[in-house]
């Protein structure tokens, strides 16, 4: 077996992997969709008939301050804004920490 028999073995391997890895992510994603649209039903359905059952019911007292409190959707996006900047100071973090790695930096390449 020459270098480029096993050059070309290890980057098949590497596919193969690869690949895998995607197909189950692809699952594991599609999963947690289908658990999503399936809770967003529920709720649906749920909020639907409290909405019936609540228009007999009395108007509730309103509370001091509540009109100052930040809305749900505001809320919301803030922790997914502060998510989304943590996963890319993250990603940014191990690829330096990759480059700083011997035989893995800009310079082996």
């Amino acid at each position: 077996m020459t270098a480029d028999d096993t050059k070309n073995t290890k980057s098949t391997k590497n596919t193969k992997a690869s690949d895998e890895a995607a197909g189950i992510q692809d699952q594991v994603l599609d999963a947690i969709k289908r658990s999503q649209d399936a809770t967003l039903k529920i709720v649906g359905a749920w909020s639907e008939s409290v909405a019936k059952l609540a228009t007999n019911l009395p108007d509730m007292p309103t509370l001091p301050l509540v009109d100052s409190l930040p809305k749900p959707a505001e809320l919301s996006d803030q922790f997914f804004d502060f998510a989304q900047k943590l996963m890319t100071s993250q990603q940014e973090f191990v690829q330096k920490l990759i480059e700083t790695l011997p035989g893995h930096g800009a310079a082996s390449e």
